[in-house]
């Protein structure tokens, strides 16, 4: 509401994930397993989680065009189609499609904003910069900026024009590496067309220097001796309700 419809900061990257929780039928033991097949640009992943009798399954397809509601459940049908002749471990897992009791699945995007901030409004997380499950550093993005956000408001007498310049001043380079990783990540599983792009060099220099940045290439100050928050005007506001 604050800064205009959603579809103007939405980029897709060509890439549909799936994922759902399966039985651990599959003898995993703390290793990720992953089968991918070039031509198509799909592939079947299956790494463990805390509940070792469960393992999370994923599939990724490469597809422009699969416009699916992710709170539709008829896309299972749709995922059972576009994977099927994979091969490895898929129909075993695709088994499992109609008693997952989580089963998602969206379009791989990121959100890209010249601004994250309106008036006293400012945004966090995936609402403000989402890399994408292709960079693997969403939560480090979300917590990273809760952080400064909140401390560089503090900082700053709680001042939001202030606060959120400055939030974003430390935060910009930081995001911008990390969407570009899951840029470079999805760009390595689109299907080869007939001229295609390069693939990314990940063992490059310029690559690892751009790893660099997405990890360590935020500056965290201490924020030591800022006000935990604003000190109230006027007397305190009761309320007779009762839960």
């Amino acid at each position: 509401m604050a800064f205009g419809p959603h579809e103007r900061f939405l980029r897709h990257l060509g890439h549909v994930l799936a994922f759902y929780s399966v039985p651990n039928e599959f003898g995993l033991d703390r290793w990720l397993l992953e089968y991918r097949d070039q031509a198509t640009g799909r592939s079947a992943l299956l790494r463990p989680i805390q509940d070792a009798t469960r393992a999370m399954a994923v599939f990724y397809l490469a597809s422009a065009d699969f416009d699916v509601d992710h709170r539709d459940v008829a896309a299972q049908n749709l995922l059972r189609e576009r994977m099927a002749g994979l091969g490895w471990l898929t129909p075993n897992i695709l088994a499992h499609l109609d008693d997952t009791p989580d089963f998602y699945l969206d379009q791989v995007a990121q959100v890209v904003m010249d601004r994250w901030s309106s008036g006293r409004v400012g945004l966090l997380g995936d609402a403000a910069f989402s890399s994408s499950p292709m960079s693997g550093q969403g939560t480090g993005l979300a917590l990273v900026g809760v952080y400064l956000l909140a401390g560089e408001l503090a900082a700053t007498g709680w001042d939001p024009v202030t606060g959120f310049t400055r939030y974003e001043a430390r935060m910009r380079s930081f995001v911008e590496a990390n969407q570009e990783i899951g840029r470079l990540n999805a760009r390595s599983r689109d299907v080869p067309g007939p001229d295609p792009e390069p693939r990314p060099d990940f063992a490059s220099e310029w690559f690892t220097e751009l790893v660099g940045r997405a990890i360590n290439g935020v500056d965290l100050p201490d924020y030591a001796g800022v006000p935990d928050s604003a000190t109230p005007s006027g007397p305190p506001i009761t309320s007779s309700a009762k839960p």
